[in-house]
């Protein structure tokens, strides 16, 4: 089954985020998480729905256009873009 395309994903400004956990009841991919380290997103789950940005009380969340993935040279296992 292919993933469908979408052209924006949420990140997390790790600077900014409080970790307030707000966003992670809103998140109906469940892409959003907490860590020791702080807030994460799987950009793998992503939808792009936007519903946790204008909820974050500092501003943390964002929108970015999805990095393109690209077949490794000898294997079947998609990686970033110049992550070679």
């Amino acid at each position: 089954m292919k993933t469908p395309h979408i052209p924006e994903i949420a990140v997390v400004d790790a600077r900014l985020c409080d970790a307030c956990g707000l966003c992670l009841p809103l998140c109906p991919p469940a892409a959003i998480g907490m860590r020791r380290e702080g807030l994460i997103i799987d950009d793998s789950v992503c939808t792009g729905c936007r519903k946790c940005i204008a909820p974050c009380p500092v501003g943390a969340l964002s929108m970015v256009p999805r990095p393109v993935a690209t077949i490794s040279e000898g294997t079947d296992t998609p990686t970033p873009t110049g992550s070679r």
